[in-house]
């Protein structure tokens, strides 16, 4: 249990690799070798040594995880069955689930997923136990709930926002017991909610057993200094909250709003308009409660978009997932209003008039995905693109791509003893290659490391240039310049976008050595 080198505990994740390990090499406990530090790159030799493919592994990994999400969104359909009609819940949890981009990170071993479902199963039991059911179970629920969100990942911590909009409100509600009683009452539910945070915190995460002090000040630590200087501790070696600039960092909030509107379908957005503007319309009870999911699932998203925006760390489109499963809700709810007021509006009785525009919604919002399968995650907005955006390269692209040239290169007569010299190597290439794989570092290019750039390069048989993300940061385009006079042996196109390109060393003439030996 030795997470405390990132800004985040991805406690839940380790239980879920481990428990991998055990179902598929439990002999790996009698081998004596300690910590396997992924990034250094010991997994995979050590696994392949004895004789097993970590890809088999990370499948076991994915399969365990994907049946965590299958029970959250199914507790997540009862608690909101507790709160709205049955009906309206079911359609608002597979319009959600069949978001593209929150369906592909779904399929990934990934914690923005569990982040996502757990915050909003933490809001939705706190809710239900405030507004619907005194039960304490629903309290206890969703502060080990937020917990296990705070392991996952150290974001998870903008689930403070919408919780403390929900006692707000309750405080509000419960006013005429007198505003001191009421304050004290939902003190008192918050006190117990965070005990059991912390609880599930300690009894989760076994490095809080024996190092309490230490597992906190590098997870938050990190996490701080990545958010306000935009590195760990190890490089900033302190945290100095001065040199964080507010006003400059109000961009990257807008930089990310508008790539959750790229990412999210048409669907979304007019899904979220309708369930924003209906709070205004009707009133009653039923509708009541819609007004609040709706105030906290948009509180949700905002904190989040808020957090990650603001942070000057990278700001990659999914550390916001929780938000795109808050607004895809949301939308889940504006479609059913929308829908209700059809129906009304034109007196449609009959049964079938009432299933179809609710079964067409759902139809279109899962093609929406299936259609980008098998990846999903690169869905982009129809609307957004045909206006320009993005037309010329992948917005964010997550080394799709690098498997179809492994696999083509495998195909190669002895591809075992070959050498591919690759930019992100380990796994989304080195998986499906037979061969060697040895890793493009980004300092090659800094013209510091000129000597280590030429020795893997000459020792490879292979150059693998992951093109759709090299080609946006500038810091590559000399290099680029330079492979770009050769014609590559393979590409990769998807979606009308360059993915990547794979050049063969031997033809390589001289004068390309030499031209980077200078950059």
């Amino acid at each position: 249990a030795l997470p405390i080198y990132e800004y985040q505990p991805a406690v839940t994740t380790m239980w879920i690799i481990a428990t991998a390990m055990h179902l598929y090499f439990p002999e790996f406990r009698g081998f004596g070798q300690g910590y396997l530090d992924y990034e250094k790159g010991r997994l995979d030799p050590f696994m392949y040594g004895k004789g097993y493919d970590p890809l088999v592994l990370l499948e076991y990994a994915r399969l365990i995880q994907i049946f965590i999400l299958l029970v959250l969104f199914l507790f997540l359909y009862y608690l909101l069955q507790k709160l709205i009609p049955k009906w309206v819940a079911f359609f608002a949890i597979i319009f959600a689930s069949f978001d593209p981009f929150f369906l592909g990170h779904n399929r990934m071993l990934d914690h923005e997923s569990m982040v996502a479902l757990f915050v909003i199963v933490s809001v939705l039991s706190l809710t239900v136990y405030l507004v619907q059911d005194k039960k304490i179970i629903f309290l206890v629920i969703s502060g080990i709930s937020a917990g296990l969100a705070q392991l996952t990942k150290s974001s998870a911590i903008a689930i403070l926002a919408p919780i403390g909009i929900l006692l707000l409100f309750q405080l509000i509600q419960e006013r005429e017991k007198g505003w001191l009683k009421s304050f004290w009452n939902q003190t008192k539910v918050f006190l117990i909610w965070f005990a059991f945070l912390v609880f599930a915190y300690f009894i989760f995460w076994p490095g809080m057993w024996v190092a309490p002090g230490t597992m906190l000040y590098e997870v938050y630590g990190n996490a701080f200094s990545y958010a306000f200087q935009g590195a760990r501790l190890k490089v900033t070696e302190e945290l100095d909250v001065a040199s964080f600039n507010l006003e400059s960092n109000f961009y990257g909030v807008r930089n990310v709003f508008y790539i959750l509107l790229y990412r999210i379908t048409p669907l979304t957005w007019l899904g979220v308009i309708f369930g924003f503007f209906y709070r205004f319309i009707k009133s009653g009870e039923l509708i009541r409660v819609f007004k609040l999911l709706t105030t906290l699932l948009l509180v949700t998203a905002a904190g989040f978009i808020l957090l990650i925006g603001i942070a000057q760390g990278r700001n990659s489109p999914h550390y916001i997932l929780t938000s795109y499963l808050a607004l895809n809700l949301v939308a889940g709810f504006g479609w059913f209003h929308f829908l209700h007021w059809l129906i009304e509006k034109f007196n449609l009785t009959k049964f079938f008039w009432r299933v179809a525009p609710v079964a067409l919604i759902l139809t279109i919002q899962i093609w929406s995905a299936l259609s980008y399968f098998p990846y999903y995650y690169t869905y982009r907005n129809p609307i957004l693109y045909s206006m320009g955006w993005y037309n010329e390269y992948p917005q964010f692209p997550y080394c799709e791509g690098l498997e179809k040239a492994a696999a083509h290169l495998a195909q190669f007569p002895g591809a075992e003893e070959a050498t591919a010299f690759v930019y992100y190597p380990r796994g989304c290439f080195s998986y499906f290659f037979p061969g060697e794989t040895t890793a493009f570092r980004p300092y090659y290019i800094d013209g510091n490391h000129n000597e280590d750039l030429l020795n893997y390069l000459t020792s490879a048989d292979y150059l693998v240039v992951y093109y759709a993300n090299q080609i946006q940061l500038p810091k590559y385009h000399p290099y680029l310049d330079i492979i770009s006079t050769q014609e590559p042996i393979y590409e990769v196109w998807m979606y009308g976008y360059k993915y990547v390109q794979v050049y063969a060393v031997d033809s390589f003439p001289p004068e390309i050595f030499e031209a980077l030996a200078d950059l």
